[in-house]
């Protein structure tokens, strides 16, 4: 059958006829539902996206250290303080880290004296800080004279890398990283020593009751600056 017999046969057939038009009816009912989803709703969401201006943020830091010394008798808890004033801050957009290093070694001289044990935490209260942070470190043990190394996050998701970010404008960026109230107040570390005696610890004038630690808390302050991308 030739191709002109099977349009003859169309045309003279009303009832196909009729279905062809419906469906071609159809067809473009779709396609002109779909050319307007594209060009009036996805056209408005593209040319907000084109008109978002994009933000990169970068972070300048700026260490201070305090460093405090203490002898702590065998069994006792000794807690020291780290007190933050407002006008630390001055200069400073804000607090971001806050690292606590806990060192001794074995002081007593006494032949064959092991290491003591020390331990060490932060008490998640006193201040305004990240303390959720899953990258916190609040605790730590030693009975080897290792250095114990604490850490506090004190400014929600600061962690000094260079951010690019879209949306919104410069004055927003700007006033997300200058937060003064991160980090003002008191921090609370509690340090405990136990003292493991020497062999010669028998001996009446020979024993091992304290232990000096030394502490260095080292705030970790930043200034920002966020930069418009062309």
């Amino acid at each position: 059958m030739s191709e002109d017999n099977i349009f003859r046969d169309l045309g003279a057939d009303k009832r196909a006829l009729k279905h062809i038009s419906i469906f071609f009816s159809v067809l473009v009912v779709v396609l002109l539902y779909h050319a307007t989803v594209f060009f009036v709703i996805m056209g408005d969401e593209i040319s907000v996206k084109d008109k978002e201006k994009s933000f990169t943020i970068s972070f300048q830091e700026i260490e201070n250290e305090d460093i405090d010394t203490r002898t702590i008798d065998n069994g006792d808890r000794e807690v020291i303080e780290l007190e933050i004033e407002e006008d630390s801050l001055s200069g400073y957009d804000g607090f971001g880290v806050l690292f606590v290093d806990i060192e001794y070694g074995e002081t007593s001289g006494q032949f064959a004296d092991p290491c003591d044990s020390v331990s060490a935490d932060i008490s998640p209260n006193g201040v305004n800080a990240d303390w959720d942070n899953e990258n916190n470190v609040l605790a730590g043990t030693s009975s080897s004279c290792e250095t114990i190394s604490l850490i506090v996050y004190v400014f929600p998701e600061y962690n000094s890398t260079t951010k690019n970010v879209t949306g919104e404008n410069l004055e927003y960026w700007e006033s997300l990283w200058q937060n003064s109230s991160y980090g003002i107040g008191t921090f609370h570390l509690e340090v405990e020593v136990n003292v493991n005696q020497p062999l010669t610890a028998g001996i009446p004038t020979i024993q091992d009751d304290d232990e000096e630690v030394t502490i260095s808390w080292r705030s970790i302050y930043f200034t920002s600056d966020v930069q418009e991308i062309e």
